[in-house]
């Protein structure tokens, strides 16, 4: 792998952690606000894929990259 590559891989995590903790935040947000009607849903389903976004995927695409 040289150094460009490890440079985008890196960048392509980054990018995913952000915005899972973005997607996370603004559930959260949601859910505290109940700013729109159907409120626990929206939030819960932004949460957990805020979550799923930081915590899975990242090990998913370093597992398929080695391969």
């Amino acid at each position: 792998m040289n150094e460009d590559e490890a440079k985008r891989r890196f960048f392509a995590l980054s990018a995913i952690r952000f915005c899972g903790l973005a997607l996370a935040l603004l559930g959260v947000w949601i859910v505290s606000k109940r700013s729109i009607e159907p409120a626990d849903v929206i939030g819960y389903l932004l949460i957990a894929a805020g979550a799923f976004d930081v915590i899975v995927l990242p090990p998913l695409l370093i597992r398929r990259w080695k391969r």
